[in-house]
């Protein structure tokens, strides 16, 4: 699943920009079904349901969603996997998916069908509390004897040490208040790791990056400062 959604956004960051995706939901039994048409190169269907609230992090500093959608989506390379969609002022608002989050535009909710359209040409930029992940993880990752060497993708909340992963969902939590693995402080995180690691049979790429004998406490220091330089000045 992680080298699939990680094949679709390198094929997305290089691929011709294709058209806005246009979702329709029809009410059925109390939930809403439909579909975008073919995401992420693949057909896909989707059922939603009205939500108190986005269980996965906030997005951006004072955001307050209009509306928030949750259930989940299935297609080829992931049955059944959980998607939240918020909606904004304006009818804006974000996808959240195992591929990453993707822009929401043109929100049309009506009695019997719910519209809207999503671009799947790029994920979503690093915003101001993405920056504060980053830097808190780093921050986490402050020496050798908090650096856990051996990760296991499990990060339990009585931890003394932290993995790259372990760190960078903490940090997330404390920041944005919950986690989800394809916000877009780890996707940058993520494909940094995959350009420095390019021929190495990775399957996990913080994690293997993080358990590499080849990988020092410089090179995760980098990676955060490489990661920040990237989210542009206000990173710096």
């Amino acid at each position: 699943m992680l080298m699939l959604a990680l094949a679709i956004v390198r094929s997305l960051a290089t691929s011709p920009s294709p058209p806005l995706a246009s979702c329709e939901f029809h009410l059925v039994n109390g939930r809403w079904e439909g579909s975008c048409g073919p995401l992420f190169g693949q057909p896909s269907t989707m059922t939603i349901a009205p939500a108190k609230s986005i269980t996965t992090g906030v997005w951006r500093k004072g955001d307050d969603p209009r509306a928030v959608w949750a259930g989940d989506m299935t297609d080829s390379g992931s049955p059944n996997a959980a998607i939240e969609i918020e909606i904004h002022r304006g009818g804006s608002g974000v996808l959240r998916t195992e591929y990453g989050w993707f822009a929401v535009s043109a929100y049309s909710p009506a009695s019997s069908t719910l519209r809207f359209q999503v671009d799947t040409s790029r994920e979503l930029p690093p915003s101001d509390l993405d920056l504060q992940i980053v830097r808190r993880s780093a921050a986490i990752l402050s020496s050798e004897s908090v650096w856990n060497r051996a990760d296991t993708r499990v990060c339990p909340t009585t931890a003394t040490s932290w993995s790259i992963h372990c760190a960078m969902q903490r940090a997330t939590i404390e920041v944005t208040g919950a986690f989800h693995h394809r916000r877009p402080a780890l996707e940058v995180v993520r494909l940094i790791v995959e350009k420095r690691t390019v021929g190495r049979p990775y399957h996990h790429r913080l994690m293997d990056y993080n358990n590499d004998p080849s990988t020092h406490l410089d090179d995760v220091r980098s990676l955060f400062a490489e990661a920040l330089a990237q989210m542009g000045p206000r990173g710096q």
